[in-house]
């Protein structure tokens, strides 16, 4: 149903600027609550605006909205197929945070923020993609939270010298009375997890009775996930908050040092309540793969998937390297071990990237970290929250990339004793450490490419390998004649710059997102 002036009975949408409903016709103004529903001028009754539900024909994406809401691009895929698919006249959101950003403020906010960012494609930053900017309020669950029991430990240093230190321990076990409410948790199982929480805060503070009056000129997404999923994470965002607030308060008063690993309040859900928040998508499409910006649609921050520009990012890459080479024959003199070692350095922090970019990537395929994906819209109730948990433990983080930068640097000072007595020895033994982390790391990413359909990543990893194995069979028979080291390095250094195309690829991989297929969602009840 659309919503029609009471004056005149043109259409009315929803007036960011002036937080009210306004008539494209006649411009009157009035308090979204106080929607009349007799036009003035034939005294007849205006029927009540619902709520339609509309389909996205590219990727299945199922949104709420009014006759009125804004023709836009689907927030998840980019696309303009919006197709208005049935009503919803059971709609059980209970609050509405209304846009306190208007599209014109969110382009500049994100002009403004993208501007910062090197290497950004052009097409982010064009008038015409920035036109794109979609409007949607995205459904939350906020929890309430009992709290309970407290724990609360924390130090105080009160007297140090060369000697010694002398250091108070402090200690608090004390029962909170009270709720902590409106814990927020999105309820959509394909908005991500890591994009909902970056997107945070949102002022509670402004949020409204629900109108559908307030959707007049944008997109509602639905519920569709269990809200027991986050019971837990509530609970454990409740305690980190309050144990978070005392340790500000007592180090501003005391100089006490709350240690946040050891303190905890119990805590419990009680209950929940829906709202709707405000969001502005930006979609940025190429094959496949998407990208996604976000604005918040009350504060205006920005959450960004910040893909490089192939060209822009190879001229950057060939600059600085030409200033590290000119830096180099300036200030020292290479010797053929030197030079062999540096790119066996430069292999390793080459592998280093690709494996922290394939665990991305991995990550973002699997939904690894997305509790929401993992309840699954067909999973059983009784199931969900236990799936959800088992999906959004933390994972055994992979410190492959910190290690391949320590053996960087274990390696640059085999360099610096290369310089100083040819080193044969020494490079020796960073080229055994060389191979070891890449054929380690080899092993690491084909494990997780068994889940990324994309090859770029084992492909960079082996070429990657392949320049280490040639330099170091060099270094291993360490030949008389100086030419075999420089050709070595001079086709390892040919292998590595194909390399590094290829990691610029998967760097893009897994700074965007595997199109979304949504046509089997279902919504939930909340």
């Amino acid at each position: 149903m659309a919503f029609r002036c009471s004056s005149c009975g043109g259409n009315i949408l929803f007036d960011i600027d002036s937080q009210s409903m306004k008539c494209q016709h006649c411009g009157s103004e009035f308090p979204p609550e106080q929607y009349q529903v007799k036009n003035k001028s034939t005294q007849t009754d205006i029927p009540e605006a619902g709520l339609s539900l509309f389909t996205c024909g590219g990727c299945g994406a199922e949104l709420q909205g009014t006759e009125d809401s804004a023709v836009g691009f689907c927030p998840y895929c980019g696309g303009q197929s919006l197709l208005q698919t049935g009503s919803d006249s059971e709609n059980e959101t209970e609050f509405v945070l209304p846009f306190q950003i208007s599209r014109k403020q969110c382009a500049e906010l994100y002009r403004d923020y993208a501007k910062k960012v090197r290497y950004l494609p052009k097409d982010f930053t064009k008038s015409e993609h920035l036109d794109s900017f979609t409007g949607i309020y995205m459904p939350y669950y906020e929890y309430d939270v009992q709290m309970g029991q407290s724990h609360i430990e924390g130090t105080k240093t009160v007297e140090s010298n060369s000697r010694y230190e002398v250091i108070n321990t402090y200690r608090i076990d004390a029962t909170v009375q009270g709720d902590y409410c409106g814990v927020p948790f999105d309820a959509s199982r394909y908005l991500d997890d890591e994009i909902a929480a970056r997107t945070m805060p949102f002022d509670k503070n402004k949020e409204r009775p629900f109108n559908p009056a307030y959707l007049s000129g944008f997109y509602a997404d639905v519920s569709t996930v269990p809200a027991e999923t986050y019971n837990r994470d509530a609970e454990t965002q409740a305690s980190q908050d309050i144990v978070a607030e005392v340790g500000e308060r007592v180090y501003a008063q005391d100089g006490i040092r709350v240690d946040p690993a050891v303190s905890y309040v119990e805590a419990r859900t009680k209950g929940h309540h829906s709202s709707l928040l405000p969001m502005w998508f930006l979609t940025w499409r190429k094959g496949d793969r998407v990208a996604y910006a976000v604005v918040n649609g009350e504060s205006g921050k920005v959450v960004s998937d910040l893909p490089v520009d192939m060209k822009a990012f190879g001229i950057g890459c060939a600059v600085i390297a030409a200033v590290l080479f000119a830096v180099l024959e300036l200030f020292f003199q290479p010797t053929p071990i030197l030079t062999s070692v540096l790119s066996l350095v430069a292999g390793i922090l080459m592998a280093a990237s690709v494996r922290s970019s394939t665990k991305r990537i991995f990550e973002k395929e699997t939904h690894a970290n997305d509790k929401g994906w993992a309840s699954g819209q067909n999973a059983p109730e009784e199931t969900a929250q236990e799936d959800g948990q088992t999906a959004g433990k933390k994972k055994k983080k992979d410190k492959g990339g910190h290690l391949g930068l320590v053996l960087a640097i274990i390696i640059a000072v085999f360099v610096a004793y290369g310089m100083l007595d040819e080193g044969i020895s020494l490079s020796a033994g960073a080229a055994v450490l060389a191979l070891l982390y890449l054929l380690l790391s080899v092993r690491k990413v084909a494990g997780w490419q068994k889940s990324v359909p994309e090859k770029q990543p084992i492909r960079a990893i082996l070429l990657v390998l392949l320049g280490v194995i040639l330099n170091a069979a060099i270094v291993f028979i360490s030949p008389v004649n100086d030419a075999w080291y420089y050709m070595g390095d001079a086709i390892c250094i040919l292998i590595l710059i194909l390399a590094s195309v290829t990691m610029t690829k998967v760097y893009n991989i897994g700074t965007t997102r595997p199109l979304p297929k949504l046509f089997d969602r279902e919504e939930v009840g909340s």
